[in-house]
Formats: C-alpha cells, structure tokens, sequence
C-alpha cells in the first residue's frame, strides 16, 4: 500500500519552489553525501522526486537520473521542470517505492528527501519496509542510499513542530533513528538553515509546513530572515550480504 500523504506543494508550484529556495542554500546536505561518494557519472534514482527541485540539478553532473514520484501534482511539475530545462539524462517516472520500476542493480546512488522513508508506522504513514526492500534490489553493490528526513529533537525547525502540535518529539526521533539503525543504517545530523530575502517569504512558504492558524506563532518565534532546520541523513551502503558497511 502506497505511503502516501497530502502535502500542499502539490498544488502550489510557486510556493514550493520558493520553499526549496530557501532550505539549505548551502546545499550542507550535498556536502555531507559527497563524503559517501561521488555522485558525478553515477547513475541516481530519486524516489519520491516531489518537483525535481533536486534531482534536476543532479543531473548536470550525474550520467543519469530518473526521477520517481507517484502524485499527480508533482508529475506535473517535473514534467513542467524538464520542458524548460531539458536535460537527456534525466527520465521522469510514474511509480512508487514499494514497486520500483527498473531492473536489479541498476543504481550507484538512491535519494529520498522527505518523502515514503519515514521509519516505523506513525499516525498519518505506514512502515517503510517494503520500499527498503525494494532499494536494496535497485542499488549496486557498493551503492549509497540516502535517506533524508527531518530531525524532530533538535534545531528550531524541531521547536517550531512541538510548538504547532503541543508535544515533545524527542521520543519520536529516537523511534525512527533506532528503527533505521537496526536495519544497518547509519544516522548523520545536519544543520541547515531556512534562509529569505526577507521574512515576507518564510511566512509564506511555512503555510505548506503548519497548521495556518499557527504560522503567526512561529513568526514570532525567531527574529530575522533565517532559522536553523536539521535533518536526518539515515546511509546504507549495499554489500554483498545486505549488511551495512
């Protein structure tokens, strides 16, 4: 059964845009899967691709990219992404991650940002599981899979969510970082920032992260045009055996 959620990005193209803008425009993330390995020439599937905001720029140096994503909304916006910046090796695909559509060992690298990956089964998501499976299938040995999700024990982003729903994370954090460390997965922490030309723009883009009656609250609970946000790198490395190394 498909993990799937509503997320408002998918409807407002404009505003999701601006929200990718603005997350980690250090790229820190890139910088922490490059010291894995090299992601030019390799061949990458992004699994739950959203707009392609990232895997399209992998692609300017990858060999290639194929961009998985289920929802509707999202297709369109890849599709819309790819017309106006066409790039032969990047393949966009309708599919999801528990029936990955290519062969076996075909993958250097395997992404996913905030998307199915989520960890044990919570209130709104199920277990991961079968899409982890499928992965393993899809990477060749010695190949990376990157897990990006947010960390809900530390950062302001983390604050931001105890705030809007009126409950510690911490425990919940420690539920997800065990669930994919018993699977050979290891966990890096990355601080990044939500960083605007002004603060107009976070307002806006935080409309697609909380509850809007809360988005006030949150406004007041930083100064400036930035905020830290940290994310969750969960790394397997396929060997032979299935094991992590």
């Amino acid at each position: 059964m498909p993990n799937l959620y509503f997320y408002a990005g998918s409807t407002n193209p404009e505003l999701y845009e601006l929200q990718n803008e603005l997350i980690d425009p250090e790229r820190k993330i890139e910088k922490v899967m490059e010291e894995f390995c090299d992601f030019e020439s390799s061949v990458i599937v992004d699994v739950g691709a959203g707009s392609g905001f990232h895997s399209h720029m992998y692609a300017s140096t990858a060999s290639m990219v194929y961009a998985v994503e289920p929802d509707s909304g999202m297709l369109k916006q890849l599709i819309s992404r790819q017309a106006r910046d066409f790039r032969s090796n990047f393949c966009v695909v309708k599919g999801f991650a528990e029936d990955l559509p290519f062969k076996s060992d075909l993958a250097d690298i395997v992404h996913a940002r905030l998307a199915y990956f989520f960890g044990p089964p919570m209130k709104y998501t199920e277990s991961c599981e079968e899409g982890i499976v499928e992965v393993k299938r899809v990477l060749k040995t010695d190949g990376y899979f990157f897990n990006i999700q947010n960390n809900y024990s530390s950062g302001q982003y983390a604050e931001f969510l105890e705030l809007s729903y009126g409950r510690d994370l911490k425990n919940l954090q420690k539920e997800i970082s065990d669930y994919f460390v018993s699977r050979g997965f290891l966990e890096r922490v990355v601080r990044t920032e939500w960083r605007a030309n002004n603060r107009g723009e976070i307002e806006k883009a935080l409309t697609l992260e909380f509850p809007i009656e809360k988005v006030g609250q949150i406004m007041k609970a930083f100064s400036g045009n930035e905020f830290s946000h940290d994310f969750s790198i969960f790394v397997f490395r396929k060997r032979i055996s299935g094991e992590n190394g």
